[in-house]
């Protein structure tokens, strides 16, 4: 099974997995709260330094008479980082058969560099990458990264890089809330990562598929929602985010995946007395 491109269904949704870039890291950072034995016997590895299999990745998704994108990757930078697939989106969706002309929908979970990277070309002067694409952002995301106070500056750099093309190309869409971009997507606030952070739902034909975003960087942290990334913004709201999240996932009995999960990690939650059960399949 390829780590840089799968493709499964919902309902009647086609969902493409997409790498940017398919890396072996150490994943230490993403764990605090917790002994090091604990997190390091879920992962299945003996020590901390140990890499496991990560992913920058992306979702391209079709049948919904919309072709949409959901984050986009790591970018041109990635192509610099000697990893499998860096910086390659653009080769993955031609691939598909996709152009970027044909992309009509951008949702972004939040805007660190690494789910926005390819929203612009630097090869053609930072123009927008998607030229037909409405690209949807949180508006508590967009105010947090684009803070014209000096000390965000520094903070937004990655942000203004991609957003502001896209706000001079009107293409820029803030919404509030939860909100529905179409009959088969909904974003679901989850701040904690950063501000405006929003999980995906896709619905088609009864079926449900919760895109995390980073609520979690491991099936683990759906399992032990208190095990806190470092790099978390506000760590109670992070914690709350992933018991929300999931809750709603057994609700909807929702099959789940996110971006930073190895191409392809598929699963679901079980509600159990102590908490939640990850089932891979």
């Amino acid at each position: 099974m390829s780590r840089l491109s799968q493709t499964f269904h919902i309902g009647g949704l086609e969902i493409a997995a997409l790498s940017d870039g398919a890396p072996d890291r150490a994943l230490g950072g993403f764990f605090q709260g917790v002994d090091v034995a604990e997190w390091t016997q879920a992962l299945g590895i003996s020590r901390p330094e140990e890499p496991v299999p990560f992913n920058f990745g992306t979702f391209l998704v079709r049948g919904d008479s919309h072709t949409t994108l959901i984050d986009s990757g790591l970018g041109a930078p990635g192509k610099g980082m000697g990893v499998a697939g860096g910086g390659e989106l653009m080769v993955r969706l031609a691939e598909l058969r996709v152009k970027p002309a044909d992309v009509d929908t951008i949702v972004h979970t939040h805007l660190h560099l690494d789910h926005c990277g390819w929203d612009v070309d630097p090869a053609k002067g930072n123009s927008p990458t998607f030229p037909n694409a409405r690209v949807y952002v949180s508006s508590t995301e967009l105010d947090y990264w684009l803070d014209p106070s000096p000390e965000a500056e520094k903070r937004g750099a990655g942000a203004r890089l991609t957003m502001t093309p896209l706000k001079a190309a009107g293409l820029l869409q803030p919404f509030d809330g939860e909100f529905a971009v179409s009959r088969s997507l909904t974003m679901i606030p989850t701040p904690g990562h950063t501000p405006g952070h929003c999980s995906v739902m896709l619905t088609s034909q009864g079926e449900h598929l919760v895109i995390l975003g980073d609520a979690a960087h491991h099936p683990a942290h759906l399992e032990h929602h208190s095990w806190i990334p470092g790099v978390d913004v506000d760590r109670a709201a992070s914690e709350r985010s992933r018991a929300k999240i999931a809750a709603l996932a057994v609700e909807k009995n929702a099959v789940i995946t996110g971006g930073h999960f190895p191409i392809l990690t598929l699963g679901r939650l079980r509600k159990t007395e102590s908490g939640y059960r990850w089932e891979s399949f």
